[in-house]
């Protein structure tokens, strides 16, 4: 059975567009290149914006726009007092180092959770702005009724903003998980062991149908595209189908997404409020 994500996402987007009739919001998405899959990202995020009534600026750089210079926009938006929320696009181009770019945004502006002061929140339990990627897959399986605690959760993928926040997220909900990757021993043998499997690798059908058990709950939140722009999950198709449950790509893990990102600007500026 497939699982999708659009009635989840509408829910949260009214939550978010009423939130926005009254306390005015902004964000500004910092992209660097021209990424193909990058640029259909920010386009939902411009459009989930105008449709919510939340003003989205793109500051789109050259491929070789120098460290120095996204450093200086940077430090411009955090300094910018109409500037609510900054997200830095990946991927970049190989010379600029996104750990160091990532820092330099003012914590308490990082609308994607990734700043090292918010994941040290997440790993000590703190609240916090916490990844939207993880965000999304946490809320898509406790929507459908799944139940995570004391489920053995696989994940394969450890990036630092999906794969291993969620590891911890769901050493929070009581999951006993394992973190995985493409240089993992035996990834058949782990993969089979999961109750819960989350692919977040950017492999296009990486993982195939012999990998996954008939009882296993598949979430797929790797995004690929072919050369005709048609969208791939991380999970082969006849995998899904075996599976007792998969979330659908496209329209599963991405399109609410999308919307975790607004909630945590609308979190921001919430705390921003209480403040003043």
């Amino acid at each position: 059975m497939l699982i999708y994500g659009r009635e989840i996402r509408d829910r949260l987007k009214n939550e978010i567009q009423q939130y926005a009739v009254n306390n005015k919001m902004s964000m500004s998405i910092v992209m660097v290149g021209d990424d193909p899959p990058s640029q259909v990202y920010v386009n939902g995020i411009v459009k989930f914006g105008r449709e919510t009534g939340i003003k989205i600026d793109v500051l789109h750089l050259g491929a070789d726009t120098e460290e120095s210079q996204v450093l200086r926009f940077i430090k411009n938006l955090n300094e910018d007092p109409a500037i609510d929320g900054i997200m830095l696009q990946k991927p970049l181009p190989e010379h600029l180092d996104y750990n160091r770019l990532i820092n330099e945004i003012a914590y308490h502006k990082d609308v994607e959770g990734v700043h090292n002061y918010n994941l040290g929140k997440l790993v000590s339990r703190q609240e916090g702005i916490q990844p939207s990627t993880p965000k999304a897959i946490i809320r898509i399986i406790k929507e459908n009724g799944i139940e995570i605690e004391g489920k053995n959760v696989t994940i394969v993928g450890r990036s630092t903003i999906v794969g291993n926040p969620l590891s911890v997220m769901m050493t929070t909900e009581n999951a006993t998980v394992t973190l995985c990757h493409t240089r993992t021993k035996d990834l058949k043998k782990e993969i089979l062991n999961a109750d819960i499997l989350v692919a977040a690798l950017g492999r296009r059908n990486y993982i195939t149908a012999d990998m996954v058990r008939e009882d296993t709950i598949i979430i797929d939140a790797g995004i690929n595209f072919d050369d005709n722009g048609k969208m791939f999950g991380d999970v082969d198709e006849a995998a899904k189908e075996k599976a007792a449950i998969a979330s659908a790509v496209p329209g599963g893990v991405g399109v609410i997404t999308v919307a975790e990102l607004f909630d945590n600007l609308k979190q921001i500026c919430s705390l921003k409020n209480k403040s003043e």
